[in-house]
């Protein structure tokens, strides 16, 4: 009777192990499931999940670091018309020259030495003196349009103004009076409807800006040739550059 009752109270002992083992084996599993998934980093660093594994896509495009570089493109404007430009950036100081040959009476070429008041990655601000010349040759350009009152031609005498001067008109005459022939020679070859050549030698002041890869420079100048004074300066353009993000 005693082995009976130590029996049923061993039954139910167990019983009540089985029931209380039960919940905790199943939190252990829930609490398994949810920890987290860790891997190591390349850098032998580690971190859990996927929280960071965008953080570099987020980031925009670094911006370039140097403010010491080359340029180098085209431009339209003085001195050549259509230019091209090189030149560099080297602290506060730039060194820049542009210029273009089209032929023989249509070329120009300037230099330009610069300082930069003030400067970034990514736009540079600055003034400089300019030196410059050049030479076009318009058909039959209108008198005044640059400020002159007469253009020369390259030719004899008599025949090397636009408009004839009285002095012109006394040497045609005489010419006309000695050889016929030569003065109709001569009036057709030296006509008013052809091309002049203009050229000009300046110096002068510029504000330069430099946005990106876009160029600006806009001033003003002085010098000798068939252009009245002042004169204006401006460049417009397209400048590539050696600025790294590195």
């Amino acid at each position: 009777m005693n082995f009976l009752k130590y029996q049923l109270i061993l039954i139910f002992l167990f019983m009540n192990v089985s029931v209380w083992s039960q919940p905790v084996s199943g939190e252990k599993e829930s609490a398994k499931d949810s920890a987290p998934e860790w891997t190591p980093d390349s850098d032998r660093q580690t971190k859990f999940g996927k929280e960071n594994a965008e953080e570099n896509s987020l980031k925009g495009k670094p911006l370039p670091k140097s403010t010491n570089f080359l340029v180098y493109g085209a431009s339209v404007g003085s001195p050549g018309s259509i230019n091209l430009n090189v030149g560099a950036y080297y602290k506060n100081l730039v060194f820049r020259a542009s210029g273009g040959y089209w032929g023989k009476s249509w070329f120009g070429g300037q230099v330009d030495f610069g300082y930069s008041f003030w400067k970034t990655p990514v736009i540079a601000h600055s003034v400089s003196l300019v030196a410059g010349y050049f030479e076009v040759n318009p058909r039959n350009p209108e008198v005044g349009r640059g400020g002159q009152t007469r253009y020369e031609y390259d030719g004899p005498p008599g025949y090397r103004n636009q408009n004839p001067t009285y002095e012109d008109l006394i040497i045609r005459s005489y010419i006309a009076e000695v050889s016929p022939l030569a003065a109709t020679y001569l009036e057709y070859e030296y006509r008013q409807d052809r091309k002049v050549n203009l050229h000009q030698s300046y110096v002068g002041l510029t504000y330069d800006l430099l946005l990106g890869n876009f160029f600006l420079q806009l001033g003003g100048g002085i010098g000798q040739g068939d252009y009245r004074n002042p004169q204006l300066l401006i460049q417009v353009g397209y400048l590539f550059d050696t600025r790294s993000s590195e």
